[in-house]
């Protein structure tokens, strides 16, 4: 016999009481997270500080424990000519969503570049609705038609609750034998949905005690809301009728704007929106829309608005049309529910993000209403364009696998993997790791590490400093390590990929054509082949090296070196040219001149591991591309290629059949190919100084002066002399030591220059258009000048 299940309330364990139950103090606070450490057995660090005063909290939240942290960016200035928004604003925006910050921030360039955006509030109202239930549908459609003619006192009653809110309408809407009515509301400055909520409670007191004397119509049933209200839901109710602000913006975009901004045209945009209609028809959609809801859930997020009202007020009716060549855009938002006062605009921070918007406090609510819309507006042209132009796939792109990956985490990084390691580059058989401690970030990652930041959140990559503590043959110690977790060449190839499809035009339709020509392919493997390869000339130069680690079925690619210390100078120093002493240049020409020396003539040992390897006849296939992005370096960055520059660069791409077969030509070598004080430092030993040269991921098969050529760029001034120059590859030319002349020599790193203004350059200028590159416009004008240097040198021999 089995036992039957017993029901009823759970005697043995009672429910547990929380601690510190509505108080609002930091002991509570504290009290409160200590039981959920226990309960949970999570150790929580991250909320063992709090940064808000536990007593501004009550009538915002119950049973505070902590804080979650939502970056703020910044997305404008956008010019408003509106009815309440005018002149330049600039929108807080609160999210973790990457690129949302810098398409609303595309869009309003575009909107004001233009002439601006339009905006007019159209209505103000919020809803409560109440249900009162009848014996039979005769005394239902009495009492609807009774409280029609009771405006005049439910208004009295509403007024006894709020000051803010006014009752413009009384709606009954009869089913069946229940009637739903609908108090419809102008509530000023607030949001409105709690004060509403109360008013219409003391209204409803009194109809049920007026209900209750006449005979017949006393309900048989009541409630305060029964879902007709919508309230943080979508209805088609409410997009026709209003709860919250009813607000709209517009504005008129030239081609000429659209096309340097947006990288579209009139003609593609609406296109597409015509398109966008008939699908979102199909699919059900309410209204017509993009993404205005990312720009209202990031300014509700900021400034305290209720978030679960982004629900109703997302909802957006987004239209585009061509007129004489330029483009028309009008978004409405029928439902946008905010608030300027009361619940958490109360905040600090929220509400100084209210103050950057000059819609703090009492009077301002129509501003920020019209100043929402506007920024949604931003970014629906924003992210149509994208899309018209070909980029909004490119940005999204994602890595196809055909299987699950059991990527490597933080927890494999650790005692397991560096004990052989450190074993066998400490000579210590049976050394062992017995702890593993995560250190701050070191500064001064890659660019490749900084573009594939957001490729793949799931995986652990970067650069990631540790200590190890070790035992071994009776004592111990520890080491400070840099892992170095590699990303994929594909997933650095997307990223790329990406940003040159924000560029849009030529750059955007060809780059996807030669994105794996363009030097990131094998990046993943090719260092730890630099790390594993055993010539004394390249290890001396390398950081010192505790193993590697590869595991192609995890996409596990990783370096263990030395944590660089006090003792090595210039570390990250691409922004600070002025350190390098002459002294110091001639350490790093002599250290890497040691391992082009090493690895001279030995072209078809390199190219086994260094493929793929660029070729002349591929380099002048390309040339549509370099052209595109010297048109885009020139267009959007004049202050980097000056006219007479890129008049020198636009010749330079022309002539490439001719000059990169010379380059195949002559002596190639190992070249890191990344040569710069982004990736070099000094370590001193005494008074003598050596080179230490590390992110080889983009080493290559080149000409010696390809490294050359790509220092003097970065370190010496844009008014470098003939002489500085010809000194600093005379050295380089003796420490390699292969006894090519000096007129060869020199015309060998002309060539390198010229490769390295194309093919690195015109790279860096297309990154430079989505993140800044400080030393970008330095390193631009020493190019220019080290290639009239050698224009000059060329001519007169």
């Amino acid at each position: 016999m089995t036992a039957e299940p017993q029901a009823g309330p759970l005697r043995e364990t009672p429910y547990p009481t929380l601690p510190g139950r509505g108080q609002y103090t930091e002991r509570a606070r504290r009290d409160l997270l200590a039981w959920l450490r226990t309960t949970t057995k999570a150790a929580l660090p991250a909320l063992e500080h709090s940064t808000i005063d536990p007593r501004t909290l009550p009538g915002n939240l119950e049973n505070y424990v902590g804080v979650v942290e939502v970056p703020v960016g910044l997305a404008g200035p956008l010019l408003f000519t509106g009815r309440h928004a005018q002149g330049m604003v600039t929108a807080p925006l609160a999210t973790t969503e990457g690129a949302l910050v810098a398409s609303v921030a595309r869009g309003a360039k575009a909107i004001t570049l233009a002439g601006g955006v339009t905006s007019q509030v159209i209505s103000q109202r919020m809803t409560r609705a109440p249900v009162f239930e009848f014996a039979g549908l005769g005394a239902a459609a009495e009492f609807a038609r009774w409280i029609v003619t009771r405006k005049a006192d439910l208004d009295r009653r509403v007024a006894e609750v709020s000051a803010h809110s006014r009752l413009t309408a009384v709606d009954p809407v009869q089913l069946g034998r229940a009637v739903h009515v609908r108090f419809v509301y102008e509530t000023a400055d607030a949001g409105g949905q709690n004060m509403t909520t109360a008013a219409t409670w003391r209204a409803c007191q009194w109809i049920n005690d007026r209900l209750a004397v006449m005979p017949g119509l006393a309900p048989t049933w009541f409630a305060i809301e029964a879902n007709l209200s919508g309230d943080k839901k979508f209805t088609h109710l409410n997009m026709i009728s209003g709860r919250g602000t009813r607000v709209a913006a517009e504005c008129v975009l030239d081609r000429e704007t659209l096309r340097r901004v947006l990288k579209s045209t009139p003609e593609a945009v609406d296109r597409l929106y015509r398109h966008s209609v008939l699908a979102g028809q199909q699919a059900g959609m309410a209204g017509h829309d993009i993404d205005a809801a990312n720009v209202i859930a990031a300014i509700f997020v900021a400034t305290g608005q209720d978030i679960a009202s982004v629900y109703e007020s997302g909802t957006g009716l987004f239209s585009v049309d061509v007129s004489e060549g330029d483009l028309r855009a009008t978004l409405v938002l029928p439902s946008l529910v905010t608030g300027v006062v009361g619940g958490g605009t109360r905040l600090v921070r929220q509400s100084d993000y209210l103050d950057v918007l000059g819609c703090r406090g009492e009077g301002h609510a129509a501003r920020f209403a019209e100043i929402i819309c506007g920024f949604a507006l931003a970014l629906n042209l924003s992210t149509m364009a994208a899309v018209a132009g070909g980029q909004f796939a490119d940005a999204h792109e994602r890595l196809g696998r055909s299987r699950r990956v059991n990527w490597l985490g933080r927890d494999d990084l650790g005692a397991p993997m560096l004990s052989p390691m450190l074993a066998r580059a400490l000579e210590a058989p049976g050394l062992e790791v017995t702890d593993v401690v995560w250190l701050d970030q070191d500064p001064g990652s890659s660019l490749i590490t900084e573009l594939t930041s957001r490729s793949e959140r799931r995986k652990v990559t970067g650069i990631l400093p540790v200590r190890a503590a070790w035992k071994w043959d009776g004592g111990d110690g520890e080491t400070d390590l840099v892992l170095k977790v590699k990303p994929l060449d594909q997933e650095v190839v997307i990223e790329a990929a990406k940003l040159a499809s924000l560029c849009g035009g030529r750059v955007a339709d060809l780059y996807p054509r030669w994105r794996d020509w363009t030097g990131f392919t094998g990046l993943h493997t090719r260092e730890l082949a630099v790390y594993r390869h055993p010539e004394p000339a390249l290890r001396a130069v390398l950081p010192r090296a505790y193993g590697v680690h590869e595991d192609a079925g995890r996409e596990a690619y990783v370096i263990a070196m030395e944590r660089l210390g006090p003792d090595v100078l210039h570390l990250d120093s691409a922004d600070h040219p002025e350190r390098w002493r002459p002294a110091d240049l001639k350490a790093a020409v002599r250290g890497i001149a040691a391992v082009h020396a090493a690895f001279l003539g030995r072209d078809d040992e390199l190219r086994t591991w260094l493929a793929p390897v660029q070729s002349a006849e591929r380099m002048t296939s390309m040339r549509e591309l370099w052209s595109a992005l010297l048109e885009h370096a020139a267009s959007e960055h004049p202050e980097l290629l000056p006219a007479a520059g890129a008049d020198r660069l636009g010749r330079i791409i022309e002539e490439i059949p001719q000059w990169w077969r010379r380059l195949e030509q002559l002596p190639r070598t190992l070249v890191h190919h990344d040569f710069n004080p982004r990736n070099l430092a000094l370590r001193r030993t005494g008074s003598a100084l050596s080179l230490v040269a590390y992110d080889w991921e983009l080493a290559t098969l080149h000409v010696p002066q390809r490294d050359l050529a790509e220092l003097l760029a970065f370190v010496l001034p844009p008014d470098a002399g003939e002489s500085q120059v010809t000194a600093l590859l005379d050295l380089h030319r003796e420490a390699v030591g292969h006894g090519q002349e000096r007129r060869v020599w020199r015309e060998g790193h002309r060539l390198a220059l010229w490769d390295f203004a194309v093919t690195r350059l015109l790279l860096y200028a297309m990154v430079h258009t989505q993140r800044e590159l400080p030393f970008l416009p330095r390193v631009a004008a020493t190019t220019l000048r080290l290639i009239a240097i050698e224009d000059a040198a060329a001519e007169h021999p």
